[in-house]
């Protein structure tokens, strides 16, 4: 999935200072970021939960006609988001969720996705 993001944008592989720069940028310029803390003990099976939550969020926002987009680069930066959200010692930041209006004259370049089949088994 790096590979296609940041090719889409013109970004080599081996360019790790830009590369570093987009994903500090990683809010597209929204007015609200959500962070998501998961309790530290909480087995690894269970951020499905999570995960399953989050999406009914975006699909919710989505109704109300506002755009998001989750993600989990926000955890590479937690210890500057633990600086300013302050959370509980017992809870680890999962992701940040970026969150407004979709700017009318933005353009994005073009992110393939992958087949089904490269992401997805059906066992007969």
């Amino acid at each position: 999935m790096g590979a296609r993001r940041y090719g889409a944008l013109g970004i080599a592989h081996d360019d790790t200072e830009t590369r570093a720069r987009v994903r500090a940028g990683n809010c597209f310029g929204a007015s609200t970021a959500l962070f998501c803390y998961l309790d530290r003990n909480m087995p690894a099976p269970q951020w499905v939960d999570a995960g399953m939550y989050l999406q009914t969020v975006l699909l919710l926002l989505r109704s109300e006609g506002l755009h998001s987009c989750t993600q989990i680069a926000w955890a590479e930066y937690h210890r500057t988001v633990d600086e300013v959200i302050a959370p509980p010692a017992e809870r680890l930041l999962f992701c940040g969720m970026s969150i407004g209006f979709a700017h009318p004259a933005a353009t994005h370049p073009y992110l393939p996705r992958a087949p089904l089949a490269e992401t997805v088994t059906f066992l007969e």
